[in-house]
């Protein structure tokens, strides 16, 4: 049988080192924030405009695998964003992400979509993931003109 140390053996701790140890912990977390993810292209960039169109080919043509949010929403596809971006997508060219998702989605219907709505889809995807849109710029959809641009890790 187990006995427990008397009530008066025991280590005590107040109510105000408790607090201050969560005060500590709390502090801590509004000290240091979360750093941001914030990725570039080198090379190119991405219009307004074109992440707009790219937007809605993406519902269109994208949402009903890869979800709404580009967080998936069958195990088949995968997500387009957080870590499936920063390691598959960051250090890479536009060119190489194009290829593949031309030459292979919609899923079994690859090649189906115009250059322009798959270049406008790149687009969107790196803007949800944190790449700054301009005023002026916008991909070319000229696969070979997409190899000289790369999605820069943060």
């Amino acid at each position: 049988m187990k006995t427990r140390p008397h009530p008066s053996k025991m280590p005590h701790f107040s109510s105000t080192r408790r607090g201050l140890g969560c005060a500590l912990v709390l502090t801590g977390l509004i000290a240091f924030p979360a750093i941001a993810q914030d990725y570039g292209l080198e090379g190119g960039a991405i219009g307004v405009e074109q992440v707009e169109r790219g937007q809605q080919e993406y519902l269109d043509n994208c949402a009903s695998c890869h979800g709404e949010d580009l967080h998936s929403v069958l195990s088949t596809a995968p997500d387009l964003t957080g870590s499936v971006f920063k390691y598959g997508w960051a250090g890479q060219t536009v060119g190489a992400k194009y290829n593949v998702i031309s030459a292979t989605m919609p899923a079994g219907m690859g090649g189906s979509l115009s250059d322009q709505t798959y270049i406008d889809i790149v687009a969107y995807i790196l803007s949800v993931n944190g790449i700054a849109t301009s005023d002026d710029g916008e991909l070319p959809a000229d696969p070979e003109a997409l190899q000289s641009i790369t999605i820069a890790a943060p």
